[in-house]
């Protein structure tokens, strides 16, 4: 079992939830949350967000209940309850609470190799701050001290095996900052509606050891995406040259992408490709570069300088320039700021 298979598998198990999606898009969440711990599910309502992070609980664990929780994420349903803020802070503690047991769980020494996941679902900005950006500051000082509601005595690390994922329903994404996008992915999930009221589909079979296999693949240091990028890509690297000329036009506009960044892009990079060195996107080198660019620099270059992209249409129309006609999701996201 490899890990083109547990891909393969994940794009058929979506299929069969109902979402009608470009595979590609996909792939992207699976190579995103390799990249990073925690992802956002942004769009439209109906559209198969949940259904997809479901699908990928299945394909990993099967949907085991210990390893995987699926929480309302915001206490929408307490608007005709006339106490509003009595139920949502009894929403947000039994999410912290959820969110404790799985890192006690994720931390235990058995069970270094399996796979945990909390999605809230149908978040608010208020989970996007307590749950998300809050959590990955944290992180980046590879502690867990704090979250909605509880203070921990003592430092906890950050389980490598515990992703965190929220879906936020929302026409136009616009609560970016630095500490949120330093350990979260941003997925605008613009698949085709799908009916969500009907029933999930069987627990899929878990294909071997696949929690193994995707934990050993994720790549989340600068030195380690280099090289495997070095030993995958051999002469094609010449092709990272349009990430450089965008770099450069936002520079002549006074915005400046930060190393971390830069690093994420190159990590991103590195974990669409198998460890064996296969396109997860595409088998042909070339094409699976190209694809993965795409994303890497739609979800991170332009996502870190959305802020001054809102404010210029000069730079976003130099910025369309550079792209050439090419990397079809950077120029969605630039129209989208408009």
């Amino acid at each position: 079992m490899n890990e083109q298979e547990i891909v393969d598998r994940l794009i058929s198990t979506a299929g069969e939830s109902g979402i009608q999606s470009d595979p590609n898009a996909i792939v992207n969440f699976y190579v995103a949350l390799k990249s990073k711990p925690m992802a956002i599910l942004t769009g439209p309502m109906s559209r198969g967000k949940v259904a997809l992070v479901e699908s990928l609980m299945r394909v990993l664990t099967g949907g085991d209940p210990i390893q995987c929780q699926k929480m309302d994420g915001h206490a929408w349903w307490a608007g005709e309850s006339g106490n509003v803020g009595f139920c949502t802070d009894a929403q947000t503690r039994f999410n912290t609470t959820k969110i404790l047991c799985l890192v006690e769980e994720a931390l235990q020494p058995e069970n270094a190799r399996r796979v945990f996941m909390a999605c809230l679902t149908r978040i608010s900005p208020a989970e996007l701050n307590g749950f998300f950006s809050e959590v990955a500051f944290q992180i980046q000082h590879e502690r867990l001290m704090r979250l909605p509601y509880a203070h921990l005595t003592e430092p906890l690390p950050y389980p490598p095996n515990l992703f965190l994922i929220g879906t936020m329903d929302t026409a136009a994404f616009d609560w970016s900052n630095v500490d949120l996008l330093s350990g979260a992915t941003i997925i605008d999930w613009r698949a085709t509606p799908v009916n969500e009221s009907q029933p999930c589909p069987e627990a899929t079979s878990v294909l071997g050891d696949s929690e193994d296999v995707f934990l050993e693949s994720c790549i989340r240091n600068k030195k380690a995406a280099c090289l495997k990028l070095h030993r995958v890509l051999g002469r094609h690297s010449q092709f990272l040259q349009p990430l450089f000329h965008i770099k450069d036009a936002l520079a002549e506009y006074g915005v400046r992408i930060s190393r971390l960044a830069m690093e994420q892009v190159i990590i991103y990079l590195a974990n669409a490709w198998t460890r064996e060195g296969y396109g997860l996107f595409d088998s042909e080198a070339k094409c699976n570069l190209a694809i993965s660019l795409d994303w890497a620099m739609a979800q991170i270059v332009l996502r870190h300088a959305e802020v001054q992209l809102r404010d210029s249409a000069a730079l976003r129309q130099r910025l369309q320039i550079s792209l050439d006609g090419q990397f079809a999701h950077s120029k969605t996201f630039l129209e989208g700021l408009i």
